[in-house]
């Protein structure tokens, strides 16, 4: 139906009309911030799904490219022993060998290629990680007790995995030692005497939360009694009733006021120039409930938010569904690029003549670096 298209809350008056008041102004104000909350929540809450779907992908095309790079280092070890190999190109193959190995295995143990970078590096690999998370562990645990004063009475922490456990059980610690000074400070002001003075504040904030819960009910209440629909003897118009009694519903429960006061516009309950000659007290009651759905939309909002600011490493400003959404669009983009990559690399391994190639470009490439660190005006040369 035409008249149940939804209408925007504004105030608005005549033309030469006197400008609004701050409560009005206010009013106007939080009427946009809920809007705009709102309208936050439910882009995210909609594209949550495509961004799972995503995320699933993301993590298909980190499995692969764990695979296909597993499958490299072994065709590495293969080409090692190709007679057509010079002794500097199976040294630079060497070289780039224990490089990817090493890193594939952060990534998860596998026995035969830490078998393959044992044998090629001349080292061992579980000596070497746990040596380097010793070194990390160490590092962190000095940042933690000498920088930030933070005494976790451990010295024989050796690893991060125990340097984590040790923090955890610290932070709790705290937060018990915390919550213990928190109950004891509320038991000692619930036993203090209240003034005269807290004693008629409290009852005036009551009275307050009284009044503003009256104005959402007035609002429902002239809503259900016109659009109730055990009222409505036309079945089909009671259907549409009983929809929108849920909406109604739903609305109040949440007192989602703005939600309410749209619907009164819908059903022409209420006009605009009504809102904007409120009586004081009522839009004083009105903006009080807009101020604590602003409050509780901007949690919702952050609650959403959080998990993607700690992934994407964007603690503050803006953050939205879209732009979650383009970032993993471009890391999907560059997974597939990388996988692409190996998978020619893989190729260039079954031919000798491209692998020689291959590996004289990486030579020179070594070659050119190196000349760069010992001579710096050689990075000049055109």
């Amino acid at each position: 139906m035409s008249g149940d298209a939804p209408k925007g809350l504004r105030i608005v008056g005549a033309s030469g009309a006197p400008r609004m008041g701050k409560k009005q102004q206010r009013f106007h104000k939080l009427v946009k911030d809920v809007a705009r909350l709102k309208e936050a929540v439910r882009a995210w809450t909609h594209a949550l799904p495509e961004i799972h779907r995503g995320i699933a992908e993301h993590e298909r095309l980190v499995a692969e490219h764990r695979g296909v790079i597993r499958e490299l280092v072994r065709g590495f070890d293969r080409s090692y022993s190709h007679p057509s190999l010079t002794k500097r190109e199976r040294a630079c193959l060497r070289r780039i060998l224990c490089e990817t190995a090493y890193e594939a295995l952060q990534d998860g143990d596998d026995a035969e290629l830490k078998e393959i970078y044992n044998r090629h590096s001349q080292s061992d690999f579980d000596a070497e990680a746990a040596a380097e998370d010793a070194a990390q562990t160490d590092a962190v645990r000095y940042l933690l007790e000498e920088q930030l004063g933070l005494d976790l009475g451990l010295a024989d922490v050796r690893s991060l995995d125990e340097l984590e456990a040790a923090m955890a059980a610290k932070m709790k610690e705290l937060d018990l030692e915390a919550e213990r000074a928190r109950q004891a400070a509320a038991e000692r002001k619930a036993r203090r005497k209240k003034s005269a003075r807290e004693v008629a504040a409290e009852s005036r904030r009551d009275a307050e939360r009284a009044q503003v819960s009256k104005a959402l009910q007035e609002v429902y209440r002239k809503l259900a009694i016109a659009l109730h629909p055990d009222r409505e003897p036309d079945p089909e118009e009671r259907a549409r009733k009983t929809l929108l009694m849920q909406q109604i519903n739903v609305a109040y429960e949440a007192r989602d006021l703005l939600q309410l006061l749209e619907l009164q516009l819908r059903f022409e309950q209420i006009d605009e120039a009504e809102i904007s000659t409120l009586a004081e007290d009522r839009l004083e009651r009105y903006n009080h409930l807009l101020g604590d759905q602003v409050f509780q939309l901007r949690q919702e909002l952050a609650e959403i938010e959080l998990p993607w600011r700690v992934q994407l490493d964007v603690p503050l400003g803006k953050l939205t569904a879209a732009m979650v959404q383009a970032r993993l669009q471009t890391d999907l983009r560059q997974a597939s690029n990388e996988i692409a990559g190996v998978r020619g690399d893989l190729r260039r391994l079954a031919d000798p003549g491209a692998l020689k190639a291959w590996l004289q470009k990486a030579l020179a490439a070594q070659q050119r670096a190196r000349r760069a660190r010992s001579d710096p005006f050689d990075r000049l040369d055109p």
